[in-house]
């Protein structure tokens, strides 16, 4: 065999392996290794400083999963120089480990919603904000009752919660406090506009004023003309320096919201929040209200009422009255029907 043939099969030999490690490479990166059970969609989530190794744990442990060696074999070509990145990843069936590395490297994430709902309390919203989120509940809560954000809003920590505003919002899984609080903010801002402001001064109260009567209000009716006829009777009474004697204010001082019957026992609590000892506003929100119940309030029914009790007929709407005598025949009726219905 001459030379030329001995360097052709070399040559050849070169060619057959560079195809094959090829040819091996190829499988590997385009193997469809990430699977999801029943062909559907699986949400795939990638906290802060994640690892390649953490994230394959993370696989594992939701069955996600075919062959670990074989995403190993894929970093290594591909993925030396590369970091997951946070965020929320949509896996559909058979995704291949270059398309996998290569959304977690480059954070091709989806965006979640985050909603802000009702709730009572600051730390709350942040509790509730670190389960839709990436975000640690004790960071966040944190941010938001820090005095820089409150001072900011003419707020301090008792009435904290006047600074929200229910909301949806798109946002990555992996927003900050900082971007989680100027949405926040943003939304507050929006809400509060040159109009708002303007009917905010006509009612005598100041803004995180008018959220705590909007929380009182909201737990009192669920009907947006009986909101405004109660936040005429509060308004009355806050002007006449009467207390406001609401009910929702007593089980938000007692701390507990499955009281469904206000006895006199439950009146001798002593908390800035017992609105029967104390007169004037409760220091802060009894809850995040809607916007509905901050737009009774601003645009309140102008009358004379200054007692109110709920209607014995259970419609969820109250009957209104100028004097005691009234309100008490009104609360008789309603306490009749109370007992009647076996309700203690």
């Amino acid at each position: 065999m001459n030379k030329k043939n001995i360097y052709l099969i070399i040559v050849l030999l070169v060619c057959v392996s560079i195809l094959g490690i090829s040819a091996g490479a190829y499988y590997f990166l385009q193997y469809p290794n990430i699977q999801t059970s029943q062909k559907k969609y699986v949400d795939f989530y990638v906290p802060e400083n994640s690892t390649w190794q953490s994230v394959k744990d993370s696989l594992r442990s939701n069955n996600l999963i075919n062959s670990e060696s074989s995403l190993d074999f894929a970093l290594k070509l591909i993925g030396k120089n590369k970091q997951p990145m946070c965020g929320k990843y949509v896996l559909e069936p058979n995704v291949s480990n270059r398309a996998f590395i290569n959304r977690i490297a480059y954070g091709m994430s989806h965006n979640v919603t985050m909603e802000l709902k009702m709730t009572r309390y600051t730390q709350w919203v942040a509790r509730n904000l670190s389960r839709q989120m990436e975000i640690d509940s004790a960071s966040l809560a944190n941010y938001l009752l820090s005095d820089s954000l409150l001072s900011r809003y003419n707020l301090n920590k008792d009435n904290s919660l006047a600074l929200f505003i229910r909301f949806s919002k798109e946002m990555s899984w992996c927003a900050s406090p900082a971007e989680i609080v100027a949405e926040i903010t943003k939304e507050y801002n929006n809400f509060w506009n040159p109009e708002r402001k303007a009917l905010a001064s006509k009612t005598g109260l100041t803004i995180p004023q008018i959220h705590i009567l909007a929380s009182i209000i909201e737990e009192e009716t669920n009907k947006y003309e009986d909101k405004r006829m109660v936040a005429g009777v509060y308004i009355n009474r806050i002007n006449k320096g009467m207390p406001l004697q609401s009910c929702p204010t007593v089980r938000f001082a007692w701390g507990d919201f499955t009281i469904d019957r206000v006895l006199k026992t439950h009146l001798e609590i002593d908390s800035p929040y017992n609105t029967y000892k104390n007169t004037g506003l409760p220091p802060g929100p009894i809850r995040i209200p809607s916007e509905e119940s901050i737009n009774a309030v601003l645009n309140y029914a102008h009358h004379k009422y200054l007692y109110m009790c709920a209607k014995a007929d259970f419609s969820g709407t109250h009957e209104y009255s100028v004097t005691y005598q009234e309100h008490s025949r009104n609360a008789r009726k309603y306490q009749k029907e109370l007992n009647k219905r076996g309700i203690k």
